[in-house]
């Protein structure tokens, strides 16, 4: 399904029948049709409440992690709240710590002594989103699920927005063949070698995962609630938050101007900028967003006053999945065409 806005709208598609074959495939898609966010949830919870957080003074971007985290002094290089923005930090792209962690707390611990993995460069990372939305339980004292409903869902009245559960269950995507897309990355040891093993773990879900968080961390050691995955969300939802940015932009938003044109602007490397990627056309940023491994994109278009949100469940198939990317490209093209007429 895609859908985009303010210039063009369109919803398509069928929801996928869950594991017990209760649902009709004939039931459409709507606005209403709840998506698990995978990635998106760096976006739209962490990167937003960040940038409240900022805008208050509550923290500065150019924090050391260690101030808010003290297992960080030992990191092996000084890593500030700019630098986990914008995956400069050095931190592995991915482990499940669901596998050799039994608590969150000692997964906390395991990321600052374990995790550094390089010396520069941009490397997108989970556990650098994790490490963020510890950051901000520390900072507010409360828990991530009470910092977003207080800071970005409740202001901004994204009703069918929430951490671990779809709010309608009887209306939502189904994601994936149960942690299957995990369970090859630890057998191949592609694309990441980790030192957890798939015979270590006995809990893989093996049904279709409909309503259930598809990322294996945020599902089986954070129950759904995370820094870098774990929000179910709709297209309304998603396009009402996408023109509450648009309306920053303009100097009428919920998001302070100033401090969101610097969250969107490119930093050491030209994709990424704190939190928000961007997609490039003819030399020019076209986009700003985030993608989701469930096959889920949302980005912005400053230039064309336009939001476009993506609700796929590629990974619901026997062969291998279409790239989330890949997706996405031939909706710009499709939204740029949209444009011209």
């Amino acid at each position: 399904m895609t859908l985009g806005k303010l210039m063009a709208a369109s919803i398509a598609g069928v929801r996928t029948t869950d594991s017990k074959g209760l649902r009709n495939e004939s039931l459409p898609v709507s606005a209403h049709t709840a998506s698990d966010l995978g990635s998106v949830t760096k976006l739209v919870a962490t990167t937003s409440i960040l940038l409240k957080l900022v805008e208050s003074g509550t923290v500065s971007l150019d924090d050391k992690v260690s101030k808010y985290l003290s297992e960080w002094t030992s990191y092996p290089r000084a890593t500030t709240l700019r630098d986990l923005l914008e995956h400069q930090s050095g931190l592995t792209e991915w482990r499940p710590l669901y596998i050799s962690q039994r608590t969150e707390y000692s997964a906390r611990q395991v990321i600052a002594s374990e995790g550094f993995k390089y010396t520069s460069g941009r490397h997108y990372s989970d556990l650098g989103f994790i490490t963020l939305g510890n950051v901000i339980m520390q900072v507010l004292a409360t828990d991530l699920e009470s910092a977003f409903k207080e800071w970005i869902s409740h202001p901004l009245k994204l009703s069918a927005t929430q951490f671990a559960l779809p709010v309608d269950p009887g209306d939502v995507f189904a994601s994936s063949f149960g942690d299957q897309a995990e369970l090859k990355m630890l057998r191949t040891q592609m694309p990441y070698e980790t030192v957890e093993r798939a015979g270590n773990f006995s809990r893989w879900r093996t049904h279709v995962l409909d309503g259930e968080i598809n990322d294996g961390n945020s599902f089986h050691l954070y129950q759904g609630v995370s820094g870098h995955a774990g929000l179910f969300s709709t297209a309304g939802d998603l396009l009402t938050f996408g023109e509450e940015l648009l309306s920053s932009l303009a100097g009428n938003g919920y998001f302070r101007k100033d401090i969101l044109e610097s969250f969107l602007t490119p930093g050491q490397d030209p994709m990424q900028g704190l939190g928000f990627r961007s997609w490039e056309h003819d030399g020019q940023i076209e986009y700003w967003g985030h993608t989701g491994f469930p096959g889920i994109t949302f980005a912005i278009s400053p230039s064309n006053q336009s939001v476009v949100v993506l609700f796929s469940n590629r990974l619901l198939t026997k062969g291998v999945p279409e790239n989330t990317e890949d997706i996405f490209g031939q909706t710009r093209i499709m939204m740029r065409n949209s444009y011209r007429r």
